[in-house]
């Protein structure tokens, strides 16, 4: 090689060494950003699971003992209510009993319908009835009426 080539060819190796030098910090940032982005969505995603994992274990150690203690509670009160419903039915058949005798007995005292009414709080409730024949020869028989205590036991 001539003295004359050696600065032309150091030139052009300086060129193709420009095309050959690799920049890795700028091309790897974008996956050090990536990487980044997906480890800190794993940490959000794991504290989620954690948060859950927590919850789960306070409602089975906490909450579901507390349930099955109160078991024999919630028994005992759905027993009270059926009778409670039962209480309510006997009352809708005595209150419709005793309607019934007031008529009667309105009726054989010539009593107008309107002034009982007037004072008579349930009359409101009344359902419509056919109207009543006085009998003077019957006896005045009381309506069986239902006491708490057929239905509660006393606490």
């Amino acid at each position: 090689m001539s003295s004359h080539t050696i600065p032309i060819v150091e030139e052009l190796a300086k060129d193709y060494a420009n095309y050959l030098k690799l920049d890795l910090s700028s091309q790897m940032k974008n996956f050090h950003d990536a990487i980044e982005d997906v480890m800190m969505r794993l940490e959000e995603f794991q504290s989620i699971i954690e948060m859950v994992q927590s919850e789960n274990s306070q409602c089975t150690d906490q909450y579901i003992p507390k349930l099955q203690d109160m078991q024999q509670e919630v028994i005992n009160l759905s027993r009270r209510i059926d009778a409670l419903e039962h209480v309510i039915a006997m009352i809708n058949v005595n209150l419709t009993t005793l309607e019934a005798a007031v008529d009667n007995a309105e009726a054989e005292l010539g009593i107008s319908d309107r002034l009982f009414g007037m004072l008579n709080r349930l009359s409101f409730f009344k359902k419509t009835q056919e109207p009543v024949v006085p009998n003077k020869l019957s006896m005045y028989e009381p309506p069986t009426i239902y006491r708490t205590n057929d239905y509660f036991k006393s606490e």
